[in-house]
């Protein structure tokens, strides 16, 4: 039997996703400094914020509650940048997450760390000196090259 390709990324994808910003402000990217405990992902690593996917959300709810969770913050609006599948090490399987971006300029006075040791603001030069999750560095490094297309900087 033929199966009749589609370019719905939502049909066939894994069945672990998440939602993770590049959040912005003043041109920096701001970045968490994950924890150390042992059982998550990228223990003491710099990271982009965002999580796991609910099944009974959206992403646009999913990457809206995480961002909330994290820091606090309900920014103005999020803007849907690509999603990319990767094999995750930790997880044992392929890994679908979906990126978003966020000037948090207007609402960062708000902000308060609730999940991870820190939070870092960075000028992209400075992100290169960070140990991150590949997917992350290379996430920042798209956007940094493709950024004044999204109308974000």
């Amino acid at each position: 039997m033929l199966k009749k390709k589609t370019n719905n990324p939502l049909l066939n994808a894994p069945n672990i996703q998440s939602a993770h910003a590049v959040l912005l402000l003043d041109d920096k990217y701001i970045l968490q400094l994950r924890e150390t405990k042992p059982g998550i992902a990228a223990p003491g690593q710099w990271s982009l914020f965002g999580g796991m996917k609910k099944t009974c959300e959206t992403l646009l709810e999913a990457i809206s509650r995480e961002i909330y969770e994290e820091l606090s913050i309900q920014p103005l609006e999020f803007h849907y940048l690509w999603f990319v599948d990767y094999f995750s090490a930790f997880e044992g399987e392929v890994v679908r997450t979906w990126f978003f971006c966020s000037d948090v300029s207007s609402v960062w006075a708000e902000h308060k760390l609730l999940e991870g040791q820190a939070v870092g603001v960075f000028r992209f030069e400075k992100t290169s000196d960070l140990e991150m999750p590949a997917v992350m560095r290379q996430t920042i490094e798209r956007f940094h090259q493709h950024a004044k297309g999204y109308d974000i900087l």
